[in-house]
């Protein structure tokens, strides 16, 4: 892992795609703090949630004075308990299960929203539902797709608990930080 220093903006600007390693504790906090970082710095981000609903998201960003509009969303989780129409900013997926749905939703957002960095909240969990290798083929194919869209990308991983997803997908990455290691 890198030992940069310095702050989202930079790293960003340095890069296509990063790796942000993030204690398992403050993970939840800290990524809601980075999107708002990034939505100083980037005109529309596109926050794919494998395990949060979107509505819940877009709460606490108000109570965190962050603009929910300067984001696009895919919820990956609200149709797998009741029914949900997609809107202007949010995509709603059948369910964490659904790769190819989760794949072409992306695309879409991308394609139609000019959308300048891309978060995935958390890579990580999809391993509850895919094999290793699937999920790694999945977010190679992401990474790749939002490289030839001039879209950034934020993989962030909980340090204690992402294990060796986290460092296959390293190898896919420009650099992977800390979060201590970084400033927002």
């Amino acid at each position: 892992m890198a030992s940069n220093t310095g702050n989202i903006k930079e790293t960003l600007e340095k890069n296509e795609i990063i790796g942000l390693v993030i204690p398992d504790i403050e993970y939840d906090e800290l990524l809601i703090r980075l999107a708002g970082a990034v939505s100083k710095y980037y005109n529309k981000t596109l926050y794919i949630s494998i395990n949060k609903p979107c509505e819940q998201l877009a709460g606490r960003f108000g109570k965190s004075g962050i603009d929910a509009g300067k984001f696009m969303f895919i919820d990956c989780i609200t149709r797998t308990t009741k029914p949900a129409q997609s809107t202007k900013n949010c995509i709603y997926v059948s369910s964490p299960k659904a790769l190819h749905e989760i794949h072409e939703a992306i695309i879409e957002a991308v394609n139609k929203n000019r959308i300048d960095v891309a978060i995935i909240d958390s890579p990580s969990s999809l391993l509850m539902y895919y094999e290793h290798m699937d999920v790694l083929k999945f977010l190679h194919l992401l990474m790749a797709k939002l490289i030839i869209s001039s879209c950034k990308g934020i993989l962030p991983f909980q340090k204690e608990s992402s294990g060796s997803l986290r460092r296959s997908v390293e190898m896919f990455t420009d650099t992977t930080v800390s979060m201590d290691k970084i400033s927002l």
